[in-house]
Parts: structure tokens; C-alpha cells; sequence
């Protein structure tokens, strides 16, 4: 009987043995597989894969943001450049950022206009600076939508090369001969919706869960536009019109909230500064705080503290022409911290009826 036990113990510590083995050798095997394809990678897709683990482990989106926009510029950046060096490359690439260009500058002009209520063309300087504050966000998101675009078309590109290769072509390809194309076009495009995402919810102060919902309800909303009868087609309307309504800051409510929030400012001007800071703090979203911004440059910069015309104590002028200018004068309860009011020239020539 003990000789009995003892045979399976050593039976069972044998089997237990070659287990292990087989696990330390696949378990090797797993390892020099790894690493064999991660250093196959190139730079850039060894960046997408660590965007992706710190989405998926570490549930991060800024941080595969981040990750995901340097990866881009490594694998995109000499592809500009050869795409730069030649004549239709570089001729392309000067439309493409000159109607970006184009529709930033009417965007800073109509933005102008809403904050200051006249047209941009009398305030140069303030539209050349919500030019500079609109340019960065509307290149980079053309940018990214641009590429989230090509990505579709990627995997078409890649069968066409595959395609025309018996032949002998010898055309300039626009991918690298890297580790497995077709799932890193995969990857990149996820990813590349991943920092669209994020700089969506960035600009407009949402969380990235709120801008996918967002975008849903918009795809939903078009969807029944497009397949449903007149009536069902004007409730889409209706509703599709209520959330762009929810959307657009209510000045009113903006304007008792700042009531509110400004019944104890001193009329101190250093109270009042720090006030519109903190009030530009306060306001959501990367346009909404630009315009206080705006707002803030046209009083500090544009305006004259001296003028030809009579004005209010404390308030600086731009002229719109020899019988109007425009009034600026601090003023908190206003949407955007300063008062712009047209008035007539009242000066030594001229004398207000």
C-alpha cells in the first residue's frame, strides 16, 4: 500500500513537472514572439499600440490623445515633407490651408461683430487677434478630420498597390513598408476618432461621452430626415432645432448669472480685472472664452483713452467715422464684461443737435 502511494505521488510530481515545463517553454515561446514583433515595429505604431493599452488598462483618453497626436506627426510628418517637394504636393497643400485660412478669417470676423456689435473692418487689430485665437483649433481639427478621412480610404489604397505590384509599378507609395498595414490603418483610425473626440469636448467643454451622444442624436436626427414622411420629417426638425437651442449660451440666463455672481464688485479697476478673470474661468468652452478675451483686447489694446469726442468717465473709444464711434466701457453685467455702444461725435466741430 505505501509502495502504491508512493508510485503516484512520483507520478503525480512528474506530470506536475512536465506542466510547468510546458508552460515555461510556451511562456518563452510567447515572449521571444512579443518581443520578435515589437521590434518589428516602427516608432510610430509602437506609440499607437501604447495609446491603445493606456485606453483600454488605464482608461485615460487624454493621455491616449497625447500619445496618439505625437505618433501622427512622426508618420505623417515625412510624408508632408515629400509631399512639400513636389509641385502639385506643395500646390495641394496651400489650397488645403488656405481655405482653412479663408473660413477662419470670416468666422473672427462674424465672432468681432457679435462682441462688439459693429463691423470687424473698424476694430483691424482685434480681428487679427481672434484670427490668431481661432486659427489653432480650426487647422488642427481639419488636420485630424482630414486623416480620420484618408483612413478610410487606406485600405482601398493598400488592395490597389497589391493589385498593380505583378505589373511592375513603381509609383511613390504613401505607406511605409511597415509591420502589418492593414492593422495599423485599423488602429490609427480608432485612434485618430479618439483625438477627434477628445478635441471636440475639449472646445466645447463636454466630456467625451456627451460629444459621442451628441453625435449619435445628430447621426439619428439626419437619418430621419432622409427616409421619413413630411410630418414625421418636421418633428425631426423641431426636435433636431430644440437641441441646437440648448446648445447656443443663453445670453439672459449668462447675464442675471453674472448679476449674481457681481453684486459685491468694487469699482476698483484691479476688483474689476480680476473679476472678468475669473469670470472667463468660469465660462465654458474654448470659443465662449475667447470672446471675453476678445472683448478684453479691444477695450486694453484698440481702443484710445483719448479722443476727439466727448465720452463717459473711464471709457475708451474707437471712431467709426467723423460723426460716430464706438463706446467700450467696463461693465460686468454685460455678456462679455464691457459695454460697446455707438454714439454720435459730440467734439468742438461738431455739436449734437
Amino acid at each position: 500500500m505505501l509502495r502504491h502511494l508512493k508510485i503516484v505521488k512520483w507520478r503525480a510530481n512528474k506530470q506536475l513537472k512536465q506542466q510547468q515545463d510546458s508552460w515555461l517553454h510556451h511562456k518563452t515561446r510567447l515572449f521571444r514572439r512579443g518581443q520578435a514583433i515589437w521590434f518589428n515595429l516602427n516608432t510610430a505604431q509602437k506609440l499607437y499600440l501604447l495609446a491603445l493599452l493606456s485606453l483600454i488598462i488605464f482608461r485615460s483618453s487624454w493621455l491616449c490623445t497625447s500619445i496618439t497626436i505625437v505618433a501622427l506627426v512622426i508618420e505623417f510628418w515625412p510624408k508632408f515633407n515629400q509631399l512639400w517637394h513636389s509641385l502639385a504636393g506643395k500646390a495641394l497643400i496651400l489650397i488645403f490651408y488656405a481655405i482653412i485660412a479663408n473660413f477662419v478669417l470670416a468666422s473672427a470676423s462674424g465672432i468681432v461683430n457679435d462682441v462688439t456689435h459693429v463691423s470687424a473692418s473698424n476694430f483691424n487689430y482685434t480681428h487679427n487677434f481672434a484670427t490668431l485665437l481661432y486659427l489653432p483649433p480650426w487647422a488642427l481639427g481639419f488636420t485630424l478630420a482630414t486623416l480620420l478621412g484618408l483612413q478610410l480610404f487606406l485600405p482601398f489604397y493598400i488592395v490597389a498597390l497589391l493589385l498593380i505590384k505583378p505589373f511592375g509599378s513603381e509609383r511613390v507609395k504613401f505607406i511605409s513598408q511597415s509591420y502589418s498595414p492593414l492593422l495599423t490603418a485599423c488602429v490609427r483610425f480608432i485612434l485618430a476618432a479618439v483625438v477627434l473626440i477628445n478635441l471636440i469636448s475639449f472646445v466645447d467643454d463636454k466630456s467625451p461621452t456627451d460629444v459621442v451622444d451628441d453625435i449619435i442624436s445628430s447621426y439619428e436626427s439626419g437619418q430621419a430626415l432622409a427616409h421619413n414622411t413630411n410630418i414625421e420629417s418636421e418633428l425631426a426638425v423641431e426636435e433636431l432645432s430644440k437641441k441646437i437651442q440648448q446648445q447656443i449660451p443663453d445670453v439672459e440666463s449668462k447675464t442675471s448669472e453674472q448679476q449674481r455672481l457681481n453684486i459685491d464688485i468694487e469699482a476698483d479697476n484691479e476688483d474689476k480685472a480680476s473679476e472678468s478673470v475669473q469670470q472667463i474661468i468660469d465660462t465654458k468652452g474654448y470659443f465662449e472664452r475667447s470672446k471675453w478675451l476678445i472683448a478684453m483686447f479691444a477695450y486694453s489694446f484698440e481702443a484710445d483713452s483719448y479722443s476727439r469726442c466727448k465720452k463717459a468717465e473711464g471709457s475708451k473709444a474707437v471712431e467709426l467715422n467723423d460723426y460716430e464711434i464706438v463706446q467700450i466701457k467696463p461693465d460686468n453685467n454685460k455678456p462679455y464684461g464691457y459695454n460697446f455702444k455707438v454714439i454720435a461725435c459730440e467734439s468742438a466741430g461738431i455739436k449734437v443737435p
